[in-house]
């Protein structure tokens, strides 16, 4: 008898490998996004197929992107900017001001050290600044009290005002000037001598004669005319100065009375030379004063001055005692 096929439930085909190993999955393109600065993106997880060729029921979903943050760039601190206005700083303790480029215009006040204006105006010479503002109004100061910062760009000032006029001088009434009062007369050297007073007077010279200014050489003659017609008067002698100083004729050479002798210029009864060593400038010329001295030594003569030429050494005067 034939056998009758008995008929169980298919069997169930069981996928091979390689139909396993055919299902892929499919990823989702990360967008490029620029490269972040400050946050880091969590790592992707790709889901892996398992040993059988199953995808793992545990991997990760896809992370969405993150949009970064852009990062504000570090701000530079604000460098100062210079001024550009034109000023004046004070340096001095204590300045005046005044109402005008210069020393004859008034005082308009006074600035201190540290105190800064602006300028306004300058002279053309740039020695004196206009500056704002002092006691409420425009004011000038001296350049150099202080320092300036870009006077460069400050223009002459226009409105300077006119320099001060003094305030004219009164007339003097004229008064009646009484006349100048009469100079005194000269000392008289022979006053309050005493006795008959300067007896001697200049009869004859100063005469001179050359010797070769190699010596002074007195050649005086000490007369009486009232007596015998001009009698030689004895012990008698001079003082002679040059240009003011002494020359120091010695009382030991006096006059001779009734004696006399014949010089180049005339008669005489007393001679004294000096040499040039003695006389000031080491030269017979110059600027004399000779008076006579009597036998005691007084005074009894007025001045005689005179000036002897250059090279003429000889000097001759007649001195007259009546």
């Amino acid at each position: 008898m034939g056998g009758i096929a008995s008929f169980g439930p298919e069997p169930t085909a069981t996928p091979t490998p390689d139909e396993a190993r055919a299902i892929v999955p499919t990823f989702t393109p990360t967008p490029e996004l620029p490269p972040a600065t400050a946050t880091s993106l969590p790592p992707v997880v790709v889901a892996n197929n398992d040993a059988s060729g199953a995808n793992s029921a545990d991997a990760a979903p896809t992370a969405a992107p993150v949009e970064e943050v852009p990062t504000d760039a570090p701000t530079e601190a604000p460098t100062a900017t210079p001024e550009s206005g034109s000023t004046f700083t004070v340096s001095e303790p204590v300045v005046n001001v005044r109402l005008g480029p210069g020393t004859n215009y008034g005082i308009a006040g006074s600035v201190e050290a540290g105190q800064r204006f602006d300028i306004e105006g300058k002279t053309s010479a740039g020695d004196w600044l206009q500056v704002c503002c002092v006691n409420g109004q425009t004011v000038w100061i001296f350049a150099q009290l202080g320092a300036a910062q870009n006077v460069d760009a400050v223009a002459v000032a226009q409105d300077i005002p006119a320099l001060p006029t003094a305030a004219p001088t009164p007339v003097p009434q004229p008064t009646d000037t009484p006349a100048p009062a009469a100079p005194p007369p000269a000392a008289d050297p022979c006053a309050g001598i005493g006795g008959d007073g300067c007896k001697f007077k200049v009869r004859e010279g100063p005469q001179f004669a050359p010797n070769g200014g190699t010596e002074l050489k007195l050649q005086l003659y000490f007369i009486h005319s009232g007596v015998d017609g001009g009698q030689p008067q004895g012990s008698y002698f001079v003082v002679l100065m040059k240009d003011g100083q002494n020359l120091g004729v010695s009382d030991a050479v006096r006059s001779i009375a009734n004696d006399a002798s014949d010089g180049a210029l005339g008669r005489y009864n007393y001679e004294y030379k000096i040499g040039l060593d003695k006389l000031p400038g080491n030269t017979v010329a110059g600027n004399y004063t000779m008076f006579v001295l009597d036998g005691n030594g007084e005074r009894d003569s007025q001045d005689l001055n005179f000036s002897v030429p250059e090279g003429q050494g000889e000097v001759r005067v007649v001195w007259d005692q009546g």
